[in-house]
Formats: structure tokens, C-alpha cells, sequence
């Protein structure tokens, strides 16, 4: 989850991602020109087959030439102990592959890994220094969510819910967090993508605060950005119910408001589940489950009725 969830954060962020930890190097880079290798890069070696499925990004400097930039998404559960090699062994594939520099840059999603710096991996052999190998690091668990909630930045305020807290609670950086989002200048579809990653890693119904005002100012922000969900969704419906008819636009509609909002209240949803949301065809329904939705503390308080398929697998 953790790995897809942050490739798709870096496709959308990924000059404000720059900008924000590698300030010095993002000046020297024309984001304009960015071009993402969406499919995996496979390199073929005499009994061996490896595959770099990492965020990779051509992008032009300034001065016209081109760099390619190796975002590196280290997944929370690896051993980090690993990762320099790993570093080094990426820059020389891509390097060769593209025949083009290539700035290595890793997010460690693991906690100790040494906040914002640049890492060394050096490489000895009878006593002398064959390689010296250095990359940058993100460590976003080592940070201080105070000092980036400070920016007031969306992408800064986002990644905030991740890092090391002094005073405040959980709930209140979550808060601070919602509200640098929603008021900031981004679309509305980057907005939902932004909300639905901090509820992944900070779910309301997991914090608490002693404050009252905290907790339900979040509830409202949750609500009221599920209000403009449904109203976005049965929009969506309308316009599909020009093209299919009324009912199949309704239900289009109600289906798809419905996976976005449990996508944005309880994050990322397995295969599984979204499947079964997909074969619901009775409006009140997916009514019924947006309202469950909004009210939920976690997925396992929603009834969804099982699929005719589901049904007969079980039996």
C-alpha cells in the first residue's frame, strides 16, 4: 500500500517534493519538462532479470541538458540497513540504461533513518576505497511536523502527519494539516488525493485530543469535503445520464461518490472491497453507504450487502 500509494504522491508532487527538501538542486531543474517512465524499467543480464519499479523522471535544467531523477520509495518493513547498496546499484543500472546522470534520491518511510541528508555508501577492496557513492535522504518519520506545518504548504502539511511530534496531539497536526489543504490553491482532485493520504496514516477514529473543538473541527472538515464528494458525484451521474439514461447515470454517480469518499475517510481500498461496491446497482443502496461512510469510525462498521457472486462462492 505504503509503496503505491507514495508512487502516485511523487507523479503528482514531485517539483513541490523537490522544492521542499532539495531546494538547491529543484532551482537548477525544469519541471515543465518532466516526463515520468511509467512502466517498469527491466534490465536483462545473463541469469538474471532486474527490475527497477521505482518512481522514474526525465527532466530537462535550465541550461538544457537532461537529468534523470530517481525518486527511490522506501516501503515501511524493509530493512533500511540494505538501502545504501540498493542506492548505489540503481544509480549505476539507470546511469547505464539512460547513459545520463542521474540525482538518486530516497523516502524512508521507517523511523531512525536520519531525517533530511545526504547518505554515503563506500566500497573497499584490499584496502582501497573503490567506490564512493552519496544520495539523498528523506527520513519523514525523524522530522518535525511543527516545523513543516509552519510552512503552511499543502505538500509540506501533508507529509507532517508522518513526523515526530513535540506538543501537540495527533489530532491537532492532523487538523492544521486538513486545513493547509483544503484552503490552499491546489485543484480539488489533488486536494482529495492529499486528504485521502493523511487519513491513511492518521485516521480520525485512532486520535484523540482533550479538546473537544479539535476532534469535531475535524469531523466537519471530513463531512463537509464528503458534501462536496456527493455533490461532485451526482454532477458526474447527470452528465453521464445524457450519455446512458437517468438511472444508470444515477447510479454511476452514487457508486463512484461512494468509492471516493471511502477512499478519503479510510484511505486506499483493496481490490476486494472495491469489487463489491462496483456490483451494487440499486441506488438507495450506495445512499445508504455514503451516509454509513460519513458516520464510520472504520470500514468494519459498514454493511455492504454481498454481490450474487460473492454469495454463490461462499455457498
Amino acid at each position: 500500500m505504503h509503496d503505491r500509494l507514495f508512487k502516485e504522491f511523487l507523479r503528482r508532487f514531485l517539483p513541490e517534493f523537490m522544492q521542499l527538501f532539495f531546494p538547491a538542486q529543484a532551482t537548477r531543474l525544469n519541471f515543465s519538462t518532466v516526463r515520468f517512465f511509467d512502466k517498469e524499467l527491466i534490465i536483462n543480464l545473463p541469469e538474471q532479470e532486474l527490475r527497477i519499479t521505482d518512481v522514474v523522471a526525465e527532466v530537462k535544467t535550465w541550461q538544457g541538458e537532461t537529468e534523470t531523477v530517481l525518486i527511490h520509495v522506501e516501503v515501511e518493513g524493509r530493512d533500511k540497513r540494505t538501502l545504501p547498496q540498493r542506492m548505489s546499484e540503481y544509480y549505476v543500472l539507470l546511469r547505464v540504461l539512460f547513459g545520463k546522470p542521474v540525482l538518486p534520491i530516497a523516502l524512508v518511510l521507517l523511523p531512525k533513518a536520519g531525517g533530511l541528508t545526504w547518505k554515503e555508501y563506500t566500497e573497499e577492496l584490499l584496502g582501497e576505497k573503490l567506490l564512493h557513492f552519496r544520495y539523498g535522504q528523506v527520513g519523514v518519520r525523524d522530522l518535525s511536523a511543527s516545523t513543516y506545518l509552519a510552512k503552511q504548504d499543502p505538500i509540506a502539511a501533508t507529509l507532517a502527519v508522518l513526523m515526530k511530534i513535540d506538543r501537540r496531539s495527533r489530532a491537532a497536526v492532523k487538523l492544521t494539516a486538513l486545513q493547509t489543504i483544503t484552503q490552499s490553491g491546489l485543484s480539488a482532485g489533488d486536494k482529495l488525493f492529499l486528504l485521502a493520504l493523511v487519513n491513511t496514516y492518521a485516521p480520525t477514529a485512532l486520535l484523540s485530543d482533550p479538546r473537544e473543538e479539535i476532534m469535531r473541527s475535524l469531523m466537519d472538515i471530513e463531512v463537509s469535503w464528503g458534501d462536496k464528494l456527493r455533490e461532485e458525484g451526482r454532477e458526474e451521474g447527470r452528465k453521464e445520464g445524457l450519455k446512458e439514461g437517468l438511472e444508470k447515470g444515477q447510479i454511476y454517480g452514487e457508486r463512484k461518490l461512494l468509492l471516493r469518499l471511502m477512499a478519503l475517510m479510510f484511505g486506499p481500498l483493496s481490490e476486494e472491497l472495491t469489487q463489491r461496491i462496483q456490483a451494487i446497482t440499486d441506488v438507495a443502496v450506495l445512499e445508504e453507504l455514503s451516509q454509513q461512510v460519513v458516520q464510520a469510525k472504520s470500514l468494519d462498521e459498514l454493511v455492504i450487502p454481498e454481490s450474487p457472486s460473492h454469495q454463490s462462492a461462499q455457498s
